[in-house]
């Protein structure tokens, strides 16, 4: 297999190495099903999970959006078994993007929660704004007024800033921001290499065809797409759940952090 260049971003380990030193391999597939399936049952060994008043209200929000990670992380998998990587990196993208979302929140969890129901409201409200053009009116009027005032989030490459701003080096297994050393492997890097490759089959890109086709051959010649046992989407997977269990761990106390990076580490034979 091909040495991996996003291995020492997923070693959770404070005497960072760099891939020459490391001379890592891609996991198979097999090891990135078995950490998946120990992640999900160290947190199932939490739940099921009760909030009461007195609480602060993203310590609910934050174990649904754990199991709501886990739920994508699970269909990865399917996906693995079943060797579709062009729609796993789709479902990278999305477990990306939830990652981003609740470590930023759990920065601050007054101000960045509200922050995070607003744009929520003003999603509602361009919804319903767009579908009173087809005479469908989807809130009612007071849901309407709830939305009033709302304010859309901020784009995901600010929430992925300030997500390596704040964590990195304050947890380990994230790295730390500004060390020079990070590149594209920090959660702003992969914006480029997970959300923004993953926005081609998302978004229908001519680049998304690749697998099915040969346009530059003469006859162009379409196929059944070849399999692609050595996709690099899979292993990424579990690095970013592994991450968002740690911030889980400071907001929840479970699960286990040390638990977390040793299911992490062991997919990678270490």
């Amino acid at each position: 297999m091909r040495p991996s260049r996003v291995a020492p971003w997923t070693r959770m380990v404070e005497d960072e190495l760099v891939p020459e030193e490391a001379g890592w391999v891609r996991p198979p597939d097999e090891a990135v099903a078995g950490a998946a399936r120990a992640l999900v049952q160290l947190v199932e060994k939490h739940l099921p999970q009760w909030f009461y008043g007195g609480e602060h209200l993203w310590r609910a929000y934050s174990a649904a959006m754990v199991m709501r990670m886990l739920d994508t992380l699970e269909a990865m998998m399917v996906l693995m078994v079943a060797d579709f990587p062009v729609d796993g990196l789709v479902l990278l993208r999305t477990l990306y993007e939830q990652v981003v979302v609740f470590c930023w929140v759990s920065i601050d969890r007054d101000a960045h929660l509200q922050r995070w129901i607003s744009g929520a409201y003003w999603w509602e409200r361009k919804l319903h704004n767009d579908a009173l053009d087809y005479d469908v009116k989807v809130l009612t009027p007071a849901q309407l007024k709830a939305t009033e005032g709302a304010h859309a989030m901020p784009q995901v490459p600010q929430l992925a800033k300030e997500v390596d701003e704040h964590w990195g080096g304050r947890l380990i297994g994230f790295r730390p921001a500004g060390a020079g050393r990070e590149g594209i492997l920090n959660f702003r890097g992969l914006y480029i290499a997970i959300y923004r490759m993953g926005s081609r089959p998302v978004h229908a890109q001519p680049h998304a065809l690749d697998p099915y086709a040969d346009f530059l051959a003469y006859p162009r010649r379409v196929s059944s797409r070849e399999p692609t046992p050595e996709s690099i989407w899979w292993p990424l997977a579990i690095p970013l759940v592994a991450q968002a269990l740690l911030v889980c761990h400071e907001e929840l106390g479970w699960p286990d952090p040390d638990a977390i990076r040793a299911i992490n580490n062991r997919m990678y034979g270490l």
